[in-house]
């Protein structure tokens, strides 16, 4: 009988070990104490980065990975999508230094640790962008706008609903990416059926109406609508 109490007694503590807090005596209230700390190291990365302090915004994000792996109380999708944020502002904190090589790796880890991270998607189609790989900018810019058809990365939230934001950089400039890439690959326009897979249908998504004419006259409307949202980025700031 007192074997059988002692069984059961022990058979308690692993159950409550898998299921109350994970035997360590932390609770879920304390588990997102510490996901909110390091959402808040996040956030306070992202300011640094809007006050033009790249590397100060690396070594912070850097800074929210190391801490990231120390916590072994949380959830390791939880840990992903923090890890993964924290790759993000890398990345954008690297493409801003005009470090291509480094952005673009960090993209690639953001994105490999959260493949719905839309904003790194799209960090990795102006990497791609620069660095003259067309194909990619197509891929990366598609995937993004898959994932969230209305992104704006200036309006960004973390779980709690902590601002993220950043670039005054949205769907508008993912189409620019594309019209773009789509132009070097020489996929001007679609003749003979409806197909947004090309320059021209980019730029009739952010004009309304547009007629192609000439692969010249296709550049020069890429140029003015680029320019137009540029324009339109320095008034609000």
């Amino acid at each position: 009988m007192i074997k059988a109490m002692r069984y059961l007694g022990w058979i308690g503590v692993v159950l409550c070990g898998y299921g109350c807090g994970g035997g360590n005596g932390v609770g879920p209230e304390e588990v997102r104490k510490q996901e909110d700390k390091l959402y808040e190291e996040i956030s306070v990365a992202w300011q640094a980065y809007n006050e033009e302090q790249w590397l100060r915004a690396i070594d912070s994000f850097s800074g929210v990975l190391v801490e990231t792996d120390a916590v072994q109380e949380l959830d390791l999708s939880i840990k992903n999508k923090v890890k993964s944020e924290a790759q993000n502002g890398i990345g954008w904190s690297f493409f801003r230094t005009q470090d291509l090589a480094s952005a673009a790796a960090a993209f690639n880890i953001s994105t490999r640790l959260d493949r719905r991270n839309v904003d790194a998607w799209v960090g990795w189609a102006g990497v791609s962008l620069a660095q003259e790989d067309y194909p990619q900018v197509v891929q990366f810019s598609i995937q993004a706008l898959e994932i969230d058809p209305e992104y704006n990365s200036a309006v960004r939230l973390d779980p709690t609903g902590r601002l993220l934001g950043h670039d005054p950089f949205d769907k508008r400039q993912v189409r620019i990416l594309l019209a773009e890439a789509y132009f070097h690959l020489g996929r001007y326009s679609a003749q003979e059926r409806p197909d947004p897979h090309n320059a021209a249908a980019q730029v009739r998504l952010l004009q309304n109406s547009y007629n192609f004419i000439d692969p010249g006259q296709l550049l020069e409307a890429i140029s003015e609508v680029a320019f137009e949202l540029q324009s339109e980025i320095s008034g609000e700031n």
